[in-house]
């Protein structure tokens, strides 16, 4: 069998960058203070978009370019840290050594660092948030439409009876149909959390920033 090689033809050295590649992906925990607004867009969107939050957030990180910006514009005392609490994140190893370097680096706050990158989400929780709203308005009119036709299928039952087998497809339409809308309201109950969210206060600090 033929041995991996890296590109200098040494299956040591192959081995050895796969392995801290692995290290990097390691799940650690860290503590941070954070506003709670800001801990719950990340925990909203985290659920809205069925993404774990470890994975969220590392995206972020991955923003290498991103990361240094923020560290090194970041100005002290920009948010009301007396409402900070604390929160414990999970993240990738890589990713607490690029914001701890980052922060090292630029003499900036960890804290100040997270709040920051976070923030860099609130694009997607306002397309989200827009998107839920049209969901939210549609079940509405999928209401109206799902009381109108249960008179109708009764209207039926009368007319041709139960053992008619028009009736008994309109039953079985009726049946799927109220299966569906169970799970519309459902899936539209589940993203009421990211319409209620008031998302306002959060971009006016972005847009100052």
């Amino acid at each position: 069998m033929n041995q991996a090689k890296s590109e200098d033809g040494n299956p040591a050295t192959y081995s050895l960058n796969r392995f801290a590649d692995l290290l990097g992906k390691k799940s650690v925990k860290a503590t941070f203070r954070l506003r709670p607004e800001v801990i719950s867009v990340l925990s909203i969107l985290s659920n809205h978009l069925g993404i774990k939050q470890k994975s969220l957030f590392d995206h972020l990180m991955e923003d290498a370019d991103a990361l240094h910006a923020i560290a090194g514009t970041s100005v002290p005392g920009t948010f009301d840290k007396d409402r900070r609490i604390r929160k414990t994140l999970v993240l990738s190893q890589k990713s607490l050594s690029a914001l701890k370097a980052a922060a090292e680096r630029y003499s900036a706050s960890q804290d100040d660092i997270v709040e920051w990158l976070i923030q860099r989400l609130l694009p997607v929780f306002e397309k989200e948030r827009r998107r839920q709203g049209k969901r939210e308005n549609a079940l509405i009119k999928i209401r109206e439409h799902f009381s109108q036709a249960k008179p109708l299928m009764h209207e039926i039952r009368r007319l041709v009876g139960e053992d008619d087998s028009l009736y008994q497809s309109i039953q079985a339409v009726m049946r799927s149909y109220e299966k569906a809308f169970a799970d519309i309201e459902t899936l539209v109950g589940n993203g009421k959390r990211i319409s209620e969210f008031p998302i306002e206060s959060l971009m006016r600090s972005e847009s100052g920033r």
